[in-house]
């Protein structure tokens, strides 16, 4: 498998058919929320607690981080697809 760089990893974040997608930009600035919502409130808690729980605490983050990606990558086909024709 070939790595891909920084920048094709970016434009296969944002881009869709060489423009940005919409629902993929908003998926990002949701998952930079949550990120930010973390680092603010449950992970100095969880370092305070040990590391067992911060890397819980960590794994849920990007979990998280991932699946409101998804719901909003999702949400933008659905939407494409069935309301916009």
């Amino acid at each position: 498998m070939a790595e891909k760089s920084y920048e094709e990893l970016i434009f296969e974040i944002l881009y869709v058919d060489g423009r940005v997608s919409k629902a993929k930009a908003i998926g990002v600035v949701v998952g930079l929320l949550v990120f930010i919502a973390y680092m603010a409130f449950l992970i100095p808690q969880s370092l305070r607690m040990g590391v067992l729980t911060f890397l819980i605490t960590v794994i849920f983050c990007f979990f998280h981080i991932v699946l409101y990606y998804g719901i909003c990558r999702g949400a933008g086909y659905l939407i494409r697809r069935f309301l916009i024709k």
